[in-house]
C-alpha cells in the first residue's frame, strides 16, 4: 500500500504536469491513501490486507475479469465479514492462494458457475488447501443475485440495479452491505421474475441509476420503488452518497467508475468501515465528486488501485475540489449549484447597480482584487465586468445569443446554461475604457489586455480561452475571461501553453 499525506506545508506532483506546488493558504490538509498492487487481483489482496489483518475464516471469491456474478456479493462479504478475493477463471491465481493461506480461511463461497470460475480451481481449493467450498450460481446472473440475496439475513428492503453493467451496483455496494440491504439485478426493458419475486413484498426498493439503464416501465413493475440516480454514473455515485450517508465516516474511498474490480473488492472494506465510496475517471475527479468533497469538507480519502486505474494527479484535485472544477461543452454544474459563499470584489466597475454579476467565489475575491492593485500601480484602467452568473442567468442569456445568431454561433460565444465557467464564481470577465467597456477581441490589443496576458498567472488567473486553443476549449479566444486557479497552477500553465483542460489531463 502507498500511503501519501498532504496538507499545508508539505509537496505535491500534479504529475503529467510535473510540477511541485504549495498548497496555497487556507487549503485544509488532505491526507491521501493508496491501496493497490501491481493487477486487480494483487489490489484485492492489498484490500483484504488492509481490512482483515487479523484473518477471516470465510472468503468470497470471484471472477477476476467479469463482473456479473459478483455485482450482488458486497453484502454478503460484509455479513460474513469477509473479503472479496479474485482469481483467473481455470487456475486460482497464486496471490489469491498466499491470500487465503494467510487469513488462514477455513470456507470459500464462490461466486458464479464453472464458466466463471472452473470446477478444477474448486477442487483445488477442497483437495489441496483443505477449506470448505461453498458455490452459489444460478442460471444466470438475476438468479445468482437472487440466491445470494437468501443468504443475507431477512430485510424488508432491497436494492435494484442495472445487471448489464456494472457502475451502479458499484456505488450502492457499501451502502446496500452496511445496511444489510441485498443487490438485485435487472435488465434496462424487462424486470426479470427472479428478480420480482424476491422484492415484492418489501417496504421499499431503491433502484439505482437513470432511465437510460433501467427504464420507467421497469421501475413501474417495482412495488414500493424509489430512484437514486443521476444524469451518469458519477452523478449517481454522488446522488448514491447523498441518500445514505455514512453516519460518523471520516474516510472516503475512491475507485474508477471504469472499471468494476477495484471498486466491488474494495466496497467490502468501505462498508467494513461505515465510510463513503465515490467513482472517478481515471484522469479527472468529476465535477459531482468535487462538489460533494467540497460540501461535506472531505478531507481523508482511499485511492483503491494502482496508478492504471487512477493516476497519482488524484491528490491534487481532491485537494483543491472547486478551484479546479472544470466546466466546459461536455462537463456541467447542477442548476441549482451556487458557490457556497460570494462576495464583492473591491475592484471598479463601469457601472453603479447592484447585481450578482458584481460578486465571485469568496476564493478567489482577495485575489482578484491584489490583480487591480498591480493594474492600477502600473498605471492602467482596468474595470470588472461580469463575474457570478446563476444557471437561469446563463439560459436567458444563451437563448438571446441563439436567436439573434443562430445556434452555431451561440456555441463558440456562450455556453448553454450548466456549462458556464461563470457559474462557478471563478471567472471574471475584464475591459477598460479604450474599448468602451466592451468584451471583444479588440482588448487584447489594449494596455490593459496586453499587462493581464502577461500578468494574471502572477495573481492566479489564466485567460481561460486563448488564442489559437478553440478546437481544445470549444470557445473562440475571448482575452478578458479571467479564470482563478491558484498562482503555481496559473504560473505553469503560462509557461507551458496549456489550457485547463490539458491540465487536468
Amino acid at each position: 500500500m502507498l500511503t501519501r499525506k498532504l496538507g499545508v506545508s508539505f509537496f505535491w506532483c500534479v504529475g503529467l504536469l510535473g510540477l511541485v506546488l504549495l498548497f496555497p493558504k487556507g487549503v485544509v490538509a488532505v491526507e491521501i491513501d493508496r491501496i493497490s498492487g501491481s493487477d486487480r487481483i494483487e489490489t484485492a489482496v492489498e484490500v483484504s490486507k488492509k481490512g482483515w489483518a487479523d484473518g477471516s475464516d470465510t472468503v468470497l471469491l470471484s471472477r477476476a475479469n467479469a463482473f456479473p456474478d459478483a455485482l450482488a456479493g458486497t453484502p454478503l462479504a460484509y455479513q460474513e465479514n469477509a473479503p472479496i478475493l479474485l482469481t483467473q477463471s481455470h487456475k486460482l491465481s497464486d496471490a489469491t492462494k498466499k491470500e487465503i493461506q494467510r487469513l488462514n480461511a477455513s470456507n470459500v463461497i464462490i461466486l458464479g458457475g464453472s464458466g466463471a470460475i472452473s470446477n478444477d480451481v474448486e477442487s483445488y481449493l477442497e483437495d489441496e488447501m483443505n477449506v470448505d467450498v461453498e458455490r452459489i450460481s444460478g442460471s444466470d446472473r438475476f438468479e445468482t443475485a437472487a440466491l445470494i440475496a437468501d443468504r443475507i439475513d431477512a430485510n424488508s428492503r432491497a436494492v435494484v440495479v442495472s445487471g448489464e453493467n456494472f457502475p451502479d451496483a458499484l456505488s450502492i455496494a457499501p451502502y446496500a452491505a452496511y445496511r444489510g440491504y441485498p443487490i438485485l439485478l435487472t435488465l434496462k426493458n424487462d424486470l426479470p421474475d427472479v428478480t420480482k419475486n424476491r422484492i415484492d413484498k418489501n417496504e421499499r426498493n431503491y433502484v439505482i441509476g437513470g432511465t437510460g439503464v433501467i427504464t420507467k416501465s421497469v421501475e413501474n413493475d417495482i412495488p414500493k420503488s424509489m430512484r437514486i440516480a443521476g444524469s451518469d454514473r458519477f452523478e449517481t455515485s454522488r446522488a448514491v452518497a447523498e441518500a445514505f450517508p455514512q453516519g460518523n465516516a471520516d474516510e472516503t474511498y475512491l475507485a474508477t467508475g471504469l472499471d468494476f474490480a477495484d471498486a466491488l473488492t474494495g466496497s467490502v472494506l468501505a462498508a467494513k468501515t461505515n465510510d463513503s465510496l465515490l467513482l472517478v475517471e481515471k484522469n479527472y475527479v468529476p465535477n459531482p465528486a468535487k462538489l460533494y468533497i467540497a460540501e461535506k469538507r472531505l478531507t481523508k480519502f482511499t485511492v483503491l488501485g494502482g496508478y492504471g486505474a487512477i493516476d497519482e494527479y488524484v491528490d491534487t484535485e481532491v485537494s483543491l475540489p472547486i478551484q479546479l472544477l472544470l466546466v466546459n461543452k461536455q462537463r456541467d454544474l447542477p442548476a441549482s449549484y451556487v458557490p457556497e459563499k460570494l462576495e464583492e470584489p473591491d475592484v471598479p466597475f463601469p457601472f453603479d447597480y447592484e447585481h450578482n454579476k458584481r460578486k465571485m467565489n469568496i476564493i478567489a475575491v482577495e485575489h482578484l482584487e491584489a490583480l487591480f492593485d498591480g493594474a492600477e500601480r502600473a498605471g492602467l484602467d482596468l474595470y470588472a465586468q461580469s463575474g457570478y452568473r446563476s444557471y437561469e442567468r446563463q439560459k436567458r442569456i444563451y437563448e438571446r445569443n441563439v436567436q439573434e445568431h443562430g445556434e452555431e454561433y451561440a456555441n463558440r460565444v456562450s455556453a448553454k446554461p450548466g456549462h458556464s465557467e461563470h457559474q462557478t464564481g471563478l471567472a471574471m470577465d475584464v475591459t477598460s475604457p479604450e474599448v468602451d467597456y466592451r468584451l471583444v477581441e479588440e482588448f487584447a490589443y489594449t494596455d490593459e489586455g496586453e499587462w493581464v496576458d502577461e500578468h494574471a498567472h502572477e495573481y492566479g488567473f489564466i485567460i481561460r480561452y486563448p488564442d489559437g486553443e478553440e478546437h481544445v476549449t470549444g470557445y473562440k479566444y475571448e482575452p478578458w475571461h479571467l479564470r482563478y486557479v491558484g498562482k503555481e497552477i496559473a504560473t505553469y500553465m503560462k509557461s507551458t501553453n496549456r489550457v485547463l483542460e490539458e491540465y487536468l489531463r
